[in-house]
């Protein structure tokens, strides 16, 4: 396997004289392709949404779309106001005129609601009206306690739009279901349906972004202390999720950028070398960003960590291939031979430290998160990007640039004492191999002894800090108005008029009263949340209303009519009232029915609890006369969260078994390939002990770490090893081939592991908590696995060549 080797590195020698005679080629070539790419980056758009994180063949996805098809969309913007007289005129006053401008001023708005435009449906034997609460403003103190009276007292308002005291109501906006993008365009081509349909896309993250903006700027001229606004809803998330996200990627990069600039600098003292690298990352990420635009796919919650991943990533590779540049030129003064031997030395290694990383991120492309899925595969495809460039442009510029040799200075400078610290590292791993691997495996015994108390978590409100308006705005809603997230239920009867049928009805009804009375106190040093139901709306509440309405108002008669004429005849003097409002529970002919039910936002994890009991109650107290779907955001954040627990644990076999077979292929041996992934197993456990530590919990992000930290963690464990057995070849002694592999590639897998830390480090300073342990684990787990590198790899190499006597050369 050997002779393999030796004949792999040729080629790459082979191919470093290629590229310096056709070194103009190769620049164009490269520059082409990567401007191609590009070229798309206006492209690119974002998604923050909730169903984003799920494929659009997931039934789930399938069965919310379908859901947003027929009855709208069902995530709601949420402005509470809070005050102690809302019916005061001043407070009424202002609340009208609050109303009244967000009508007519937000974009995308396909209705409102508030106690403004409230229904209030009255009747008698055989008329129904049906008015605005507000239809006639009240002109004195009686008129409006006589309105407040109505809307505390109606069971429809309480909790929906007004809380059981009266000190906090809501305005509630919903956006069209549908994206505007086109409308122009189809407009132009009216009575050509046939020739330019298009498929209806919903509405966009943009316009989401843009109707919330503008609620915000209209709310803050009504806001003062005697009259407070609270923004909320997951629309209202949603597009603060995005804006600092936005903010996010900016200062990430550029820190990332200036830290590698600095690096580089006291690394090289070059500007050679400071410019090339940063050239090769940069290209790599905007390439990579007009692949995804070009690809259609989005930037996500989980997405936005590409640029600075390949920007800290890449850099290896560079800093790889102009170290031994440099130290070659500076010996041999000829930069043709340099630019050679460069690749021949480290050509192999950085294809298959670039292959490993690679193969680690691209574990995630199965996941059934489609975030995630996005993840792993273009954060991939910009490691091979990063690949491509660092080994055809950078040697391209390297013979083309007018690069001068500096004479070997052989001083006792930081150089030298680097060396003589790696040096040291050896000797001591080397003399000391039993203890290192000793103590490493009863630590990662221990650990796993421990990891059983990691919990599972998924909560995007909890991503802001406990000071952001919007987790501020959400908690005091849920406290007030018991709940500001949506489960939906949508009974199908399969029959045109089946909700006439009283059964149903009764059933519909049954399955609120249920809903309601599901609840659970929290957990607190469990750490698990409780939950409740706060509000359960259906059909069958305007049934209700209508019933009593005609009967003189009687609230005994707030009950669902028993016969089918009667509640034909009742729905039927309601939909000649001029009132739509049916159209938000029922579809056109009348066969399904929506139940909508609100609870507090709290941790996905906690609603699976909600869910299996309703589904269990709807498969016992339901026929087959009708059939039951349980959809809207609840479902799609708990299928979330199973789903991305589905698949790590595939993600994590399929990095382990991919990188491990590489590292057989690199070092020639089905042992040391083996071996060799012990020091890369290593900080994974280290990272799972700094978990149950510090209480972090296992989410969308910290799932990650384990297939990033194998395939980032196990490119120095290539470096070092193939150094090794290259040394090991030609002087069979394990401590002088330790001592060189590490004293000749220690320098470099030492900046590259600052570099690559720092740049999940700053994810630590981020908007959102929940990058702070993703930035956290994930940079310690990079440090931790250098000096896995430094002390347990060489360790391990030691007491193997010890034990196998018979295999001291390779």
């Amino acid at each position: 396997m050997k002779t393999v080797v030796e004949r792999i590195d040729k080629r790459f020698e082979a191919l470093g004289f290629f590229i310096v005679r056709y070194r103009f080629v190769v620049l164009l070539s490269m520059l082409f392709v990567t401007l191609s790419l590009i070229y798309h980056l206006p492209q690119i758009k974002i998604d923050t949404s909730t169903e984003g994180f799920l494929h659009k063949d997931d039934p789930a996805r399938i069965a919310y779309d379908s859901f947003r098809e027929q009855f709208g969309r069902d995530e709601k913007i949420i402005i509470a106001i809070k005050s102690d007289g809302i019916f005061t005129p001043s407070n009424l006053q202002r609340l009208r005129d609050l109303h009244h401008e967000l009508a007519s001023e937000v974009p995308y708005l396909n209705e409102i609601t508030s106690l403004i435009n409230a229904r209030n449906t009255q009747g008698s034997a055989d008329t129904l009206l049906v008015e605005e609460l507000f239809e006639k403003w009240p002109a004195n103190r009686q008129a409006i306690e006589k309105i407040k009276k109505l809307a505390l007292n109606n069971p429809l308002y309480k909790n929906l739009l007004i809380s059981e005291d009266g000190t906090f109501t809501v305005i509630v906006l919903e956006s069209n279901t549908y994206s505007a993008v086109g409308d122009d365009e189809s407009d132009t081509f009216t009575g050509f349906e046939e020739e330019t349909s298009q498929e209806k896309v919903f509405i966009s993250d943009a316009e989401n972004s843009a109707l919330v903006d503008k609620a915000r700027q209209i709310i803050r001229k009504y806001q003062d202390s005697q009259f407070q606004i609270y923004l909320a809803g997951s629309p209202a998330v949603t597009a603060f999720l995005k804006s600092s996200m936005m903010k996010d990627m900016s200062k990430f990069n550029l820190i990332v950028i200036l830290t590698i600039i600095i690096f580089l600098s006291l690394l090289f003292k070059r500007i050679s070398g400071v410019v090339l690298p940063i050239l090769i990352v940069v290209l790599s990420v905007l390439a990579t960003i007009g692949l995804m635009a070009w690809s259609q796919t989005p930037i996500s919650t989980m997405t936005q960590i590409i640029p600075s991943f390949l920007l800290a990533v890449g850099v290896g590779a560079s800093v790889h291939v102009l170290a031994i540049f440099y130290k070659s030129l500076d010996t041999d003064k000829d930069k043709e031979r340099a630019i050679a031997h460069t690749l021949g030395h480290s050509g192999f290694a950085i294809v298959m430290t670039s292959l490993t990383t690679a193969a680690g991120i691209a574990s995630f492309s199965l996941s059934q998160v489609a975030t995630v899925a996005d993840l792993g595969v273009f954060a991939a495809l910009g490691i091979l990007l990063v690949l491509l460039l660092s080994l055809l442009l950078l040697p391209a510029l390297l013979a083309i640039l007018p690069l001068k040799h500096r004479p070997v200075v052989h001083k006792d400078g930081h150089h030298d004492r680097m060396e003589c610290i790696l040096r040291r590292i050896a000797v001591s791993s080397h003399r000391h191999a039993r203890a290192i691997v000793t103590g490493s495996v009863l630590f990662m015994l221990v650990t796993i002894f421990f990891a059983v108390q990691i919990s599972y978590s998924h909560n995007p409100l909890k991503w802001f800090k406990e000071d952001h308006p919007v987790r501020q705005a959400t908690e005091v809603i849920d406290a007030e108005l018991k709940g500001s997230i949506s489960l939906e239920i949508i009974v199908d009867t399969n029959k045109e008029n089946g909700l006439y049928d009283y059964t149903v009805l009764k059933q519909i009804e049954a399955l609120a009263h249920y809903a309601l009375s599901l609840k659970k106190a929290a957990d607190i040093q469990g750490g698990h949340p409780g939950y409740f139901v706060g509000k359960a709306t259906s059909v069958v509440d305007i049934m209700k209303e209508i019933h009593k309405a005609l009967n003189a108002n009687d609230p005994g008669f707030y009950v669902i009519p028993e016969h089918a004429d009667l509640i034909a005849q009742e729905i039927l003097l309601f939909e000649n009232s001029g009132s739509d409002d049916l159209e938000d529970f029922v579809d056109s002919t009348f066969s399904k029915a929506r139940v909508t039910i609100k609870m507090p936002w709290i941790d996905a994890y906690a609603y699976k609890e909600v869910l299996e009991k309703l589904r269990t109650y709807v498969s016992t107290h339901f026929d087959d006369s009708a059939t039951v779907t349980l959809t809207g955001l609840i479902p799609l954040l708990t299928t979330t969260i199973s789903a991305a627990i589905d698949s790590s644990g595939i993600s994590y076999l399929l990095a382990f078994g991919v990188i491990a077979l590489m590292m057989m292929l690199v070092l020639g041996s089905v042992r040391l390939g083996l071996i060799s992934m012990i020091p890369n197993l290593f900080p994974i456990f280290f990272v799972l002990a700094l978990m149950v530590i510090f209480d972090f919990p296992l989410d969308m992000f910290t799932m990650l770490i384990g297939s990033i930290v194998i395939g980032l963690a196990v490119d120095d464990t290539v470096h070092f090893m193939h150094n090794f057995v290259r040394y090991h070849t030609r002087h069979p002694d394990t401590k002088e081939s330790i001592i060189h592999a590490l004293t000749g590639t220690g320098r470099a897998m030492l900046i590259t592991s600052i570099v690559l830390s720092i740049g999940f480090f700053i994810y630590m300073f981020a908007s959102m908590d929940n990058l702070f342990a993703f930035g956290l684990l994930t940079g310690s787990a990079i440090i931790v696995a250098l000096l896995a590198d430094f002390y347990i790899a060489p360790a391990l190499l030691a007491l193997y060549f010890r034990n196998f006597k018979t295999k001291e050369h390779l």
